[in-house]
C-alpha cells in the first residue's frame, strides 16, 4: 500500500461520519427533519483530492438559489460587494469599540488587531491578511474547503507546515465543500478533522444542523508539539469544564506582560454557549435560525446566507415566535445590551487588576509567592470567563442565562482579586 493510500484509508476511518439534513435538491424545500429515513444511508467516503469539488461555483447552475445566497455573504447592507481590505467597506475595529482589550489581551496579538469578522465569502482573505501571527497551516482549518484535501496529500505533517507558503496552494474560502463534501443537496458531512475527533468526546451527538456550524464555531487550541487543533472537551464542553482541562495540562495561550498570568485566549465558543439553552432544549438546530427557509421567486430554499437571524427575523424566529418582526428584534437587542453591559463592566475590573498587580509587582511591594501565585489564579479565573462571554459571537443571546452567570462568576473572582490587592498596596 502506498503512503498516500495509507493516509487516505486512515482518513476514511476517521471522518465516516454521515448525518442527514435538510437542505433539498435543486432548491426545493427540505423535507421534515422528524420523519426517519427510509433506509439506512451508506457510509461517506472522502474523495480522491483529484476529485474534490472545491469551488462553489461548481453547483451554482444546480442550485441556483442556495448558490445565490451563499455569495450574499460577499455582500454589505447595501448590497455593494465588500472591498478587499481586510475588514471589508465599513471595517468594525474591536480595539476601537471596546479599548480595554488592549490592556486585556497585551502580549497577544489581539491586543495589535482585531476586526469584527466578515461573511464566509471572506474567511481566507481575512485569514492571510490579519497580521496576527500564525503558528502554522493550522490556522487554515475553518477558512477553506482546501483543507481537507490538503490533510489527505499530508497527513499531520500539515498542522506546522509554513502557513503562508501553505496558503498560496489553496483557491477557495468556505464553500459547499465544507458541509456536504461532493453530494451537496442531500447530507451534512463532517470536513474539519478536530470537529471529526472532537464529537467523539461528547455524550450526546448534536443535531445534523449544529454539527455543520459547530465544525468552526468551537473554543478550541493549537497543541503545542504538533500544532494540531485541539477541541478541549475531554472533561466536557461547560466553561469549568473546559477550564479543569486546560488547568490540568497547564495550557496557557500566553503569558500576561504586567501580571505574569498564564492566561486563556478562548475564540469562538458559540457551540459551547448555546449547548443546553432553552432553544437548544427545544430541538432548534444553528440551521434553523442562521439558514432558515425563505421563499424568493416563488421557490421555498434553504438560506445559506448564514448571518445574524435578525436579518430574516420573520423565517428564523416568526415560526415559532408570534410577535410582530420589531418586537422579536427589540427584545433581542435588549437582551444582548444587558451581556453587553455587564461584560464591559467586568472588563473595567479587570484592568484596574492588570494595572494595580502590575504595578505592585514592578514596585516590589508584592514579594509573597502564594500570594502572587493566588492573584494569578484568580486573574486567569476571571478573565477566561468574561472573554469567554466576550468572544461569543451573539453577545450572550445564544444563551442569555449562561452568559450572565459566567460574568457574574468572573465579577466574583475579580473581586477577590481586587481586594487583596488594596490589602498589599
Amino acid at each position: 500500500m502506498t503512503k498516500y493510500m495509507k493516509k487516505l484509508t486512515i482518513l476514511i476511518l476517521i471522518f465516516t461520519l454521515l448525518i442527514p439534513i435538510g437542505c433539498a435538491r435543486r432548491d426545493e424545500a427540505p423535507t421534515n427533519p422528524q420523519q426517519p429515513p427510509e433506509q439506512e444511508e451508506p457510509q461517506v467516503q472522502i474523495p480522491a483530492p483529484e476529485d474534490m469539488i472545491l469551488a462553489a461555483e461548481n453547483w451554482k447552475e444546480e442550485y441556483p438559489m442556495i448558490y445565490e445566497s451563499f455569495i450574499r455573504t460577499s455582500r454589505v447592507q447595501d448590497h455593494k460587494v465588500e472591498e478587499t481590505d481586510l475588514g471589508g467597506l465599513h471595517p468594525i475595529s474591536y480595539l476601537k469599540k471596546y479599548p480595554n482589550i488592549k490592556i486585556l489581551y497585551e502580549g497577544v496579538g489581539f491586543a495589535k488587531e482585531y476586526y469584527v469578522a466578515r461573511g464566509h465569502y471572506y474567511a481566507l482573505e481575512d485569514v492571510i491578511n490579519t497580521a496576527r501571527p500564525k503558528p502554522g497551516a493550522s490556522c487554515l482549518g475553518c477558512k477553506t474547503a482546501d483543507y481537507e484535501k490538503l490533510y489527505v496529500e499530508n497527513g499531520q505533517d500539515l498542522f506546522k507546515m509554513d502557513f503562508y507558503e501553505t496558503s498560496q496552494k489553496v483557491d477557495n474560502a468556505i464553500s459547499c465543500y465544507n458541509c456536504h463534501r461532493n453530494e451537496p443537496g442531500t447530507e451534512i458531512q463532517i470536513t474539519a478533522p478536530h470537529f471529526a475527533e472532537g464529537v467523539r468526546k461528547l455524550d450526546n451527538e448534536p443535531k445534523p444542523g449544529t454539527m455543520a456550524c459547530a465544525q468552526c464555531h468551537v473554543e478550541y487550541y493549537f497543541e503545542k508539539e504538533t500544532g494540531k487543533i485541539v477541541l478541549p472537551w475531554d472533561n466536557g464542553i461547560e466553561i469549568d469544564e473546559i477550564e479543569s482541562y486546560f488547568d490540568e495540562i497547564e495550557h496557557a495561550d500566553w503569558i500576561h506582560p504586567r501580571t505574569g498570568t498564564p492566561l486563556i485566549k478562548v475564540q469562538h465558543p458559540e457551540f459551547e454557549m448555546y449547548t443546553g439553552s432553552v432553544h437548544d432544549k427545544l430541538g432548534t438546530s444553528c440551521a434553523d435560525c442562521h439558514m432558515p427557509n425563505v421563499v424568493e421567486e416563488g421557490q421555498e430554499y434553504r438560506s445559506h446566507w448564514a448571518k445574524s437571524p435578525l436579518k430574516t427575523v420573520s423565517e428564523s424566529c416568526g415560526q415559532c415566535h408570534k410577535e410582530e418582526p420589531d418586537a422579536l428584534i427589540a427584545n433581542v437587542q435588549g437582551l444582548q445590551k444587558e451581556v453587553e453591559a455587564l461584560q464591559v463592566e467586568v472588563s473595567d475590573m479587570l484592568v484596574k487588576i492588570i494595572e494595580d498587580f502590575g504595578q505592585l509587582l514592578e514596585d516590589r511591594k508584592l514579594e509573597d509567592e502564594e500570594i502572587i501565585k493566588e492573584l494569578r489564579s484568580l486573574h486567569r479565573k476571571a478573565q477566561y470567563r468574561w472573554d469567554f462571554v466576550f468572544v461569543e459571537n451573539s453577545t450572550g443571546f445564544h444563551n442569555v442565562e449562561k452568559a450572565k452567570q459566567t460574568l457574574e462568576r468572573a465579577k466574583e473572582y475579580a473581586q477577590q482579586a481586587l481586594e487583596i490587592i488594596a490589602e498589599n498596596k
